[in-house]
């Protein structure tokens, strides 16, 4: 079996360029996601021989109905469990789960020329046959049609998707509440070893520059005042955190690009922090990967 050895380039949070050493069964191309090692997936952008260029990876999922509609999501970041070409998920309309299934998966960009994958969904109809795929309510907060969506979660994704900026959401059950002790105490828990390379960098730790002996504390600080920044804005006057209610619980929302994800005053980056960090996870709330709000 051949094998395509690559080096594969991108800026940090900083700006700074790393290159990573990547092999491959398959030749690369512009639209390939792939896993490094610093933990995160990246979008290939360019390719020249042996040599890529690499971008955040970034998705957007279309919904093609069978009467010629389409509903077009807002973008999101790329992750475990994100769909990808044959990926099958369902969503519910009047009560009743319908299923689709991703029939295409196209390389494209925004309009300020920034890479992120197409990926167009169409119905299957296997909900006839009994054969349904998981309950993953895949691509619900982009229906814009459901009058029971509130309000301000169709001006929120509206305003991301004029943006072109990512979605970052979280939620909390019916009848929970933060439990915010339990964040900072999974803070002053940490270890270097559990931090990835990207986290690092969003929280402002140069790998190349600072003494390893001060990365961790550098983290745990960030990671701290992110949460009380947090915390603060969810409490108050909610002016970077969006908040609504829905069946009983609540939704915790902000938008951002790529850069906001390591700025210290965005709220997209306090939510990507802590939610990358699993800070939010330990406070109790929990990441709406597949948006279940339907």
């Amino acid at each position: 079996m051949p094998r395509f050895d690559y080096e594969i380039s991108h800026r940090n949070r900083v700006g700074h360029e790393r290159v990573h050493r990547y092999a491959s069964d398959e030749p690369l191309e512009p639209g390939a996601v792939v896993l490094l090692e610093d933990g995160r997936y990246w979008l290939i952008d360019e390719v020249d021989e042996s040599r890529a260029t690499a971008k955040p990876a970034r998705y957007r999922l279309s919904l093609d109905h069978p009467d010629g509609r389409s509903e077009v999501g807002a973008f999101r970041r790329f992750g475990p469990g994100s769909p990808r070409l044959g990926h099958a998920f369902t969503t519910v309309v009047d009560g009743e789960p319908i299923s689709w299934a991703v029939v295409d998966e196209r390389f494209a960009r925004d309009d300020d020329g920034e890479p992120y994958l197409e990926l167009v969904a169409e119905r299957d109809f296997t909900e006839r046959e009994g054969d349904l795929p998981d309950h993953e309510l895949e691509h619900t907060l982009a229906r814009r049609a459901e009058e029971e969506l509130p309000e301000e979660a169709t001006s929120l994704l509206d305003r991301a998707d004029r943006l072109g900026q990512s979605v970052e959401l979280v939620a909390l059950e019916p009848g929970e509440v933060p439990d915010w002790d339990a964040g900072e105490r999974f803070i002053d828990a940490l270890v270097i070893e559990e931090v990835e390379d990207d986290l690092l960098e969003q929280c402002g730790v140069d790998p190349n520059a600072d003494p390893r002996e001060t990365w961790l504390a550098k983290v745990q600080d960030r990671l701290r005042e992110d949460l009380r920044l947090f915390r603060a804005d969810v409490d108050g006057d909610h002016d970077q955190i969006e908040e609504w209610d829905f069946r009983g619980g609540r939704v915790f929302a902000a938008i951002g690009g790529p850069s906001d994800e390591s700025d210290p005053g965005s709220g997209y980056g306090w939510m990507c922090r802590l939610v990358d960090g699993e800070v939010l996870g330990a406070a109790g709330f929990v990441r709406v990967r597949k948006v279940e709000l339907v």
